[in-house]
């Protein structure tokens, strides 16, 4: 499991968070893990009540010793729908489970859609 797989649940927080903060910016699924990563670092525009109890220099330590292309393609794999790897998207189900608050549903959709990425057709 990557980096952002491993962030995930927090990765629907901060989109939530933005889609309800009230700015004209309203953010998806599509760039919620580069806007998860910009509030880790400090940036500008990009402070996020839901990161406020994390230790943002260790999670960005992390994110530095991550192979960045893999833990995208996976993330896009789960959640955004990778054309190559269909079995594996599991965003209906992530959402379900984010939206009422079952952080195990969540956790078992993850690692059903890694299961589906390592092996199509288990």
């Amino acid at each position: 499991m990557k980096f952002l797989t491993k962030n995930l649940w927090t990765i629907f927080e901060v989109a939530r968070e933005e889609r309800t903060d009230g700015d004209s910016f309203v953010g998806d699924m599509s760039v919620a893990d580069d806007l998860f990563l910009a509030g880790l670092a400090g940036k500008k525009d990009c402070t996020y009540r839901c990161l406020a109890g994390l230790d943002k220099p260790a999670l960005l330590a992390q994110w530095e010793g991550e192979d960045k292309p893999a833990a995208k393609a996976e993330y896009r794999a789960l959640v955004i729908g990778d054309p190559d790897h269909r079995e594996a998207d599991r965003y209906k189900e992530l959402c379900a489970a984010f939206t009422m608050g079952d952080r195990r549903g969540f956790e078992l959709a993850v690692q059903s859609g890694l299961a589906a990425l390592e092996d199509p057709k288990a």
